[in-house]
């Protein structure tokens, strides 16, 4: 069965492009039975990171929504050890993952890959 990624690059910087992002991933995966879709996974980068610190923000609550609804949520560890980020993402359910692997897991195992 396919297998979505949703990769979100937006965070402070264009909070409506992340949210739609958090949004889709959000409605691929209820829908995900009827639609034939196997899996949605949704992955952290540059900006996207940021959003991690920000609970109480939308995309903080709608990140929290999606890990309540058993949606893996990764984040790219370099930058999140980086950004000094690393302890608010595993608070918040976040999986630190290399990006480099993650992508590379994406192509090996036939993810189609959304950016937002």
């Amino acid at each position: 069965m396919p297998k979505i990624a949703v990769v979100v690059l937006s965070g402070n910087d264009d909070l409506g492009r992340a949210n739609a992002g958090l949004h889709v991933a959000k409605r691929m995966h209820d829908a995900r039975q009827e639609n034939g879709i196997d899996a949605v996974e949704v992955f952290l980068f540059t900006q996207g990171l940021r959003l991690v610190g920000e609970r109480d923000s939308d995309p903080g609550r709608l990140i929290a929504e999606l890990v309540a609804a058993g949606i893996s949520v990764g984040g790219c560890t370099n930058q999140l050890n980086n950004w000094g980020c690393a302890e608010a993402a595993k608070a918040m359910g976040v999986r630190a993952e290399f990006a480099r692997d993650a992508f590379s897991r994406f192509a090996r195992d036939g993810y189609t890959v959304l950016t937002f």
